[in-house]
């Protein structure tokens, strides 16, 4: 009988194919390894969201997680560039029910003048269980619409979509009679600097700013729904102090819809105005380009949510019958 030769030659073989097995699953932990410190602390924080937040909120709270870290990295690049563009500016939150808005059918939103918004559904039904401001009962809804031209698509849009928010339009330029009248209130205010002496062609006007106009209006203790602002250039005089107002608590705002441009110093306006968005705890959520104007580069419109108003809106969106 012959004797077999391969027994010892093939347990031999196993072991080595096993430890190049194990080295190679080494090899490829290894990057995760490194990332193990980063892995623990996410998953410490969803098991807290979970803890904390009724199973529906889950989802929005885990998505926070990210979104701050998108600004985290945004807020890094701002501190290390200089470069004069919207590039750095991107966003950093979804809105799970965000649409362009400003006209008189819905989603019908075309062409230059309409700005996106988040949660249309939410606000009117808000509006509604107020009894809206037409109704003349609780004003549960409000609107600032900043530069106007005459052009009240928007205006028309909010008064319809939102149940007859209470809407008020600045804009003192115009060289004919507001047409908007049906929907909005309107006001021949510049917004700047208080006291400071502004024009543009043939009109001069003395400025005021968010705060003296929500004074002078009786909103300082209410919550402003929407501001859209398209003032070619007045944002960076007018938005810098609104946003700390709202970081000092005493103004509520929960969306800003703004048209930014790029002038002047560029870069450090664009610096100044999302560092003080950051402060304020407002969200990029929505970034479109000007295709119609300013070159195609020089200007591009920004939509800014409260992280309160994200948070509500998006859980309105996930269940809209529980809310």
């Amino acid at each position: 009988m012959k004797k077999s030769r391969g027994f010892g030659k093939s347990a031999t073989s196993s072991k080595a194919v096993a430890s190049i097995g194990l080295v190679a699953l080494t090899l490829l932990l290894i990057p995760y390894m490194f990332e193990y410190e980063n892995v623990t602390k996410l998953m410490s924080d969803t098991k807290k969201i979970e803890r904390e937040s009724p199973a529906d909120e889950n989802l929005v709270a885990h998505l926070e997680l990210q979104w701050d870290e998108r600004r985290r990295e945004r807020q890094a690049a701002m501190s290390t560039s200089d470069r004069e563009s919207f590039d750095i500016y991107e966003p950093e939150a979804t809105c799970f029910d965000e649409e362009r808005f400003g006209s008189e059918i819905r989603y019908h939103a075309y062409g230059d003048g309409p700005k996106f918004i988040c949660g249309v559904n939410f606000i009117a039904k808000k509006a509604a269980t107020a009894g809206g401001y037409h109704h003349g009962r609780d004003k549960n809804c409000l609107v600032y619409s900043v530069g106007s031209n005459n052009q009240v698509d928007f205006e028309k849009a909010a008064h319809k979509f939102l149940n007859g928010c209470e809407i008020h339009t600045f804009d003192p330029t115009l060289s004919k009679p507001f047409i908007g009248g049906e929907y909005a209130t309107f006001h021949p205010w510049g917004l700047g600097e208080d006291g400071i002496t502004s024009s543009f062609k043939n009109k001069t006007w003395v400025a005021k700013s968010f705060q003296t106009v929500m004074r002078e209006l009786g909103h300082t203790n209410r919550t402003i729904d929407i501001i859209k602002i398209d003032c070619e250039g007045c944002e960076y005089q007018v938005m810098p102090p609104l946003f700390e107002l709202i970081s000092a608590g005493k103004a509520k705002v929960d969306q800003i819809l703004i048209e930014l441009h790029l002038r002047g110093k560029k870069g450090e306006l664009l610096k100044e105005f999302f560092s003080g968005a950051d402060k304020a705890k407002m969200r990029i959520f929505h970034k479109e380009r000007n295709g119609w104007g300013c070159s195609g580069t020089k200007c591009a419109e920004y939509a800014l949510a409260s992280e309160t108003f994200l948070r509500k809106a998006n859980s309105f969106a996930i269940h809209p019958s529980g809310s």
